[in-house]
């Protein structure tokens, strides 16, 4: 039985590169098992994937909740890692993990974007030193671990369109604090190249102010995806 195991919901992910430079890391280890839930990519990723030891589920017409879920269902280890599709972990953080699972704890990878740029810098020093380690929260571009113990009653797992790593990590939170491991999630900033960097900062100050004022998670998401359909149904 793999010590690990990494599930990564896609939908068309390909162009960023990450999962080209990801499967490389993956390749060849049977320490891990590599799970890909699709939301119904037609980019090529699937073909792609198809050469590799890897297990794909499709799941078609889902939100990204729904298929990090149906992933978590499907997982065979007692240790999970939720792995951002437009994120990137070195062979280093992986094997860190290694000794990390030996005990039931969850938390994540320190946060960096692949874009040198003081407002993105700072955004990564806030998720990591503020969010991530006072007040416990994680976002998916972290790729969040945890042992299966610590989220027992799997039908909690949130469903929503956006706001579902918020929603993990408020699960998780309950169980103990999360830790940051010194090794990097490195994650695309498509958001921030294709929206404007101080636009897409803005919109996201917007979006954490809707979350705690309740607003719909639909309208919230329709919103957000607008232009870019990343983490949508298609």
């Amino acid at each position: 039985m793999p010590k690990i195991s990494i599930v990564i919901p896609i939908n068309n992910d390909f162009s960023n590169g990450k999962i080209r430079e990801q499967i490389e890391v993956f390749e060849g280890r049977k320490d891990i098992e590599v799970i890909y839930v699709d939301g119904g990519s037609n980019d090529g990723s699937l073909e792609f994937l198809s050469n590799y030891d890897v297990k794909i589920i499709s799941l078609k017409d889902s939100n990204r909740a729904e298929r990090i879920a149906r992933g978590i269902q499907e997982a065979s280890s007692s240790f999970l890692l939720l792995h951002h599709p437009r994120s990137y972990i070195e062979s280093s953080g992986l094997d860190a993990l290694f000794e990390t699972c030996k005990r039931k704890v969850w938390g994540g990878l320190t946060h960096r974007f692949d874009t040198n740029h003081y407002l993105l810098n700072f955004t990564s020093w806030y998720s990591n030193q503020v969010r991530a380690k006072i007040r416990g929260i994680l976002y998916l571009d972290h790729c969040i671990f945890f042992h299966k113990d610590l989220l027992e009653d799997q039908s909690a797992l949130p469903t929503i369109e956006i706001f579902e790593d918020t929603a993990i990590s408020e699960l998780l939170l309950t169980k103990s604090h999360p830790i940051l491991i010194p090794f990097t999630s490195t994650t695309s900033a498509i958001r921030f190249k294709k929206n404007g960097i101080w636009k897409q900062a803005i919109l996201n100050q917007i979006m954490k102010i809707c979350w705690y004022l309740k607003v719909s998670p639909s309208n919230m998401n329709k919103i957000y995806e607008k232009g870019l359909e990343l983490n949508s149904k298609i």
